[in-house]
This record gives C-alpha cells, structure tokens and sequence, in this order.
C-alpha cells in the first residue's frame, strides 16, 4: 500500500514519478526511442509525447481560478479515493478496454524529437509541482476534474492518477529492448 496524501507528498511523488521517465529515456539507448515492445504498441518517443498531452491540459487547468474549475466539473458526490484504490480503479478500466482517446493519441515520433520532448516534460513536471503550491488541502478533495477514462476525480486524485500513469507508462518502456 503506498500512502501519498498531502499536497507535500504529493510533489514529493511527482517529482520522483517525473524524473524516473525522464531519467530512464534520457539514458536509453538510442535506437529504442523510435522501437516498441510489440506491434500496434507505443514507441518510448510516443509513450513519452502521450505522457506530454497528457499533463499539459492538467498545467493549463492549474492557471484558471479554482472557481472556474469547480464552476465547471464541481465536486466529487462520493468519499475521495486513496492512491491505491484509484490505481486498482484505472487497471480494471484497463482490464475492461478502455484505451487512450483521440486528443491523447501519440503521433510518430523521430529521434531528432527526443532531446526537445525531455526537456518539454521537464518543463511540465516542473509546473505541476510548482502550480500545486497554490492548493490548499481541502481544495484538492473538494475541486474535480473530468478524467476521459475514470470520470470526475478530485484534484488530489487527479494526482494520483499523474503518479501512476508515469509508472504504468516507463513499466512500458522498460519492455522495449
């Protein structure tokens, strides 16, 4: 069981989610960037750019007033997910065929893209811990956000799930020889 609760552990998880994949792919042999573990997988290059798309409506979302956001997709109606049940959550959503939707879908990517899309996703880890700063406690359980596969989720699940997702993505990576 992996306990991440406050807004500290929560940057404290991200950065080290963040850096993990970033890290892994900086150091990775050059020829696995544009390979994937199987056909009809993700190359690293786009599990790397699906992990982009990924966040960056997040970091965009964190600019707007908390009014607007709650004005938006209100509040969870339902108790607040810990970090394991929201990750057993997404794998049975898995498990049951939900796959990534349009907006989120990687293009080809090249090698020559590489070096510009670590530095892209360093940007984005950096403005998801540093944006966070600005939410209380209580905001992160009582502000939701539209997730395309797990519906509303409160910002601090939201988190979780970034958390994760970073993981489940580099376990994919990691298959790529």
């Amino acid at each position: 069981m992996i306990t991440i609760q406050s807004r500290k552990e929560i940057q404290h998880a991200l950065e080290e989610a963040f850096t993990a994949v970033i890290s892994f792919i900086a150091s990775q042999p050059e020829e696995l960037f544009q390979k994937s573990s199987a056909e009809g997988k993700w190359t690293t290059g786009q599990q790397l750019e699906h992990l982009i798309k990924s966040v960056t409506p997040i970091n965009n979302a964190f600019l707007l007033p908390k009014l607007a956001i709650k004005m938006r997709f209100g509040s969870i109606d339902r108790n607040e997910m810990n970090y394991d049940e929201l990750v057993d959550l997404y794998k049975q959503k898995l498990e049951e065929g939900a796959v990534a939707s349009k907006p989120y879908i990687p293009e080809p990517v090249s090698l020559e893209q590489k070096n510009r899309l670590l530095q892209k996703y360093s940007i984005e880890k950096e403005h998801i811990i540093e944006r966070l700063n600005k939410w209380s406690e209580k905001d992160l359980s009582s502000v939701a956000a539209l997730h395309p596969v797990l519906g509303n989720l409160s910002i601090r699940e939201l988190m979780f799930f970034t958390i994760y997702h970073n993981y489940h993505h580099l376990d994919s990576i990691k298959k790529i020889q």
